[in-house]
């Protein structure tokens, strides 16, 4: 098997229950680290202890107000795991560090000639520019990823 297969088979499935997963182990951890009720979640939450517990067991999905409210209160303890399981979970659409690098210079040297005629960047040339920019985009996150501590499942 080739390193490419290899590295495509590791990647996460995105999945209603690996997300489900995710954000109930970020509950129960924010729950248990900070000596919390289901009453004391509910009240962040806007919703009922019983409810606050099925998000915490995965056994609900979250609308999206209380999915905001969780952010709002808890941040990245709420959301990392989740971040990661987009991200990690990605198809690859830049392969090699080189083609990321590439993309990021792409969007430059775009900047660069969107400045040329008037040193400002209007929102017209941010639109013709715009899969340019996302891909750098892409590319810089991909790369900011090899910071991130990989969980052991």
């Amino acid at each position: 098997m080739t390193q490419r297969n290899i590295a495509e088979r590791e990647k996460p499935i995105f999945s209603a229950s690996t997300v489900l997963d995710a954000l109930a182990e970020s509950l129960s951890a924010i729950r248990r680290d900070d000596k919390l009720t289901f009453a004391d979640m509910a009240a962040v939450l806007g919703k009922s202890e019983d409810q606050a517990g099925k998000y915490a067991s995965g056994q609900q999905e979250m609308g999206v107000i209380a999915f905001a409210r969780a952010k709002r209160e808890w941040n990245g303890r709420f959301t990392g795991a989740f971040d990661r399981l987009c991200v990690d979970s990605r198809p690859a659409t830049i392969g090699t560090d080189r083609a990321k690098g590439s993309a990021v210079l792409k969007a430059a040297l775009a900047l660069s000639v969107a400045l040329e005629d008037d040193d400002a960047i209007d929102s017209n040339e941010v639109r013709a520019n715009r899969g340019t920019l996302e891909n750098a985009r892409d590319a810089i996150e991909a790369l900011l990823t090899k910071l991130q501590p990989r969980e052991v499942a």
